[in-house]
């Protein structure tokens, strides 16, 4: 089936970063806490059998970064959401080795019965959502105890305030751009409280309409009337069904806001703030778990991504949607782009911190994983540039590990055959050296256990040179010459034997100190230097040295 493109708007990377959550066990429907609409849909089936990935290759995935799908952000967006179209397909990509497993194909089939959502009903959803922000922050600045009538009456006051502020400044903005009028305030409050009642209407939305004119995203100036007249349409959507049934007939006949001194007249009993404060948390929380089924088929194309790199496909999958969980909780939709826009770049760094934090047997930075991703991606773009592997040299000048001026001298000294500054020789050999030590921290742990051969009778450690065994001649030379200075100690008194043996390490392969044997016995450091003194005297005669001399080369 074909496939469209839904994309729209680029979004800028956000600022903060989603919290590293450690992953839970999936079961089926348990994932978002949803119950997943049921649509008379069939997927068909068909399992497909792939080779399996080898080693090589599975630590060459794992370790590339996202530089294949970083390249353009048009690619990206293109890419991840042309497959989010078809469930089919997603099912059938999955379907493979190990991936073929009754909790992933539920799933998949669940989510494929959900309806895309169009902009919109997107732009619905996210006012809802917001709205209940708004609320949030009155309740946060609110003086009054809560409980009481004046609680309630005191929150819708602020939200009340917040309107006549976001229409006056919405007005200012209007007259300073002077090529538009501002939105009809009744055709506003007309369709925020149709939201109230439900979410996906039937015609086009009037404010989204108004807002979406060409420089939505583009200019300045028109999104911060976007802001004034979003934030004004959100204050319209908190008022009581109760107030916006009397203000309406005022805004149709006025085509202005009432007097703020008069506004409060407007509001029901307290009674009924209370009641409409609940409708809208469920509101807010239906629009959010709407939101976030719809999106969750661009979850499972940008996981598919990520597979054979160490972490199973359902495991990707639910980092993805604590990403796109985290998503929804930051989505702005006054800034003019998409929610897979936005979502995209939360989805992909969920994924990407969890794999640099699970993927590997020895664990290493979050950073240093991130170094590794943009050097191997410089050093992949080196060799199709020179047609060789590029030295450490070469990465590090590439890299982005030395500043540009540096870089430029450098490139200078080797055109023209120039000496190099030894202060800019200085910073490219440290450069040089932690290229080095990013590659090393590159390389996949083997386990020493890993069978080899076909008949895995043999494993890997079996063929590692212990450098710390000693040959056999070697030990059997160390075990006589023990046998040898056990015979000529045997020829001391016992203290001056435990004296030698204390000072130079024969009993635990550690040399002790005067001070430490002289606290051993009690006695002063003196005494023990003159009883090692005499010991040595002793071994040094002929007839107990001529045994140990042959051992001295």
């Amino acid at each position: 089936m074909p496939k469209k493109k839904i994309t729209n708007k680029k979004a800028q990377a956000p600022n903060e970063e989603p919290q590293i959550i450690q992953p839970k066990s999936l079961d089926g429907d348990e994932m978002l806490e949803v119950d997943l609409q049921k649509k008379p849909n069939s997927i068909k089936k068909e399992k497909k059998v792939r080779q399996p990935v080898s080693d090589n290759t599975q630590k060459e995935n794992w370790l590339e970064s996202d530089s294949d799908s970083d390249d353009t952000a048009a690619e990206d967006e293109a890419e991840e959401e042309e497959s989010s179209d078809d469930p089919t397909e997603i099912l059938e990509a999955s379907l493979s080795g190990d991936l073929a497993e009754d909790p992933v194909r539920l799933y998949l089939k669940e989510i494929g019965r959900i309806d895309l959502l169009d902009a919109d009903s997107e732009f619905r959803l996210a006012a809802r959502i917001e709205a209940e922000r708004i609320v949030t922050h009155a309740i946060i600045d609110s003086k009054i105890k809560s409980g009481e009538p004046e609680y309630y009456l005191n929150i819708y006051s602020q939200v009340v305030d917040s309107l006549y502020e976001a229409w006056k400044n919405l007005l200012a903005h209007s007259a300073k751009l002077g090529h538009s009028e501002p939105p009809d305030l009744d055709l506003v409050l007309v369709e925020s409280q149709l939201l109230r009642k439900k979410w996906q209407a039937d015609a086009p939305s009037y404010l989204r309409s108004y807002l979406n004119n060409g420089m939505w995203g583009k200019d300045e100036e028109w999104d911060a009337l976007v802001q004034h007249a979003f934030k004004t349409f959100l204050c319209f959507y908190l008022l009581p069904e109760y107030t916006a049934e009397r203000l309406i007939p005022y805004l149709q006949e006025k085509k202005a806001l009432p007097r703020r001194s008069s506004f409060d007249k407007f509001l029901p009993p307290a009674n009924i703030l209370v009641e409409d404060l609940d409708q809208l948390r469920w509101r807010s929380e239906e629009a959010s778990q709407s939101l976030i089924r719809a999106n969750l088929r661009l979850v499972v194309s940008i996981a598919k991504r990520y597979m054979g790199r160490g972490i199973s496909f359902l495991d990707l999958i639910q980092e993805g949607n604590l990403g796109l969980l985290r998503a929804v909780a930051k989505f702005d939709v006054a800034r003019g782009f998409k929610f897979s826009t936005y979502a995209t770049w939360w989805i992909r760094q969920s994924i990407s911190r969890y794999i640099a934090e699970q993927a590997r047997t020895i664990r290493i930075p979050v950073h240093l994983f991130e170094a590794i991703t943009r050097l191997l991606r410089v050093q992949r773009a080196l060799v199709q540039k020179l047609g060789r592997e590029p030295t450490h040299e070469e990465l590090a000048l590439e890299g982005g590990f030395l500043n540009e001026e540096d870089v430029l001298d450098i490139q200078n000294a080797h055109e023209f055959g120039l000496p190099l500054a030894s202060d800019v020789q200085s910073r490219w050999t440290t450069a040089t050296m932690k290229v080095q030590r990013i590659l090393q921290s590159a390389e996949e742990p083997v386990s020493l256990e890993r069978p080899v051969g076909d008949e895995d009778s043999s494993q890997l450690g079996d063929f590692i040179e212990d450098d710390d065994a000693l040959e056999p001649m070697d030990a059997a030379a160390r075990e006589m010459l023990r046998e040898q200075v056990q015979s000529a100690l045997g020829a001391l008194s016992e203290r001056e034997r435990q004296v030698l043996e204390l000072r130079f390490g024969l009993i635990d392969g550690k040399d002790h100190t005067l001070e430490e044997v002289s606290r051993y016995f009690n006695v002063t450091r003196e005494r023990i230097r003159q009883i090692e003194a005499k010991a040595l005297r002793k071994l040094r005669h002929p007839t107990r040295s001529r045994h140990l001399r042959e051992y001295l080369s």
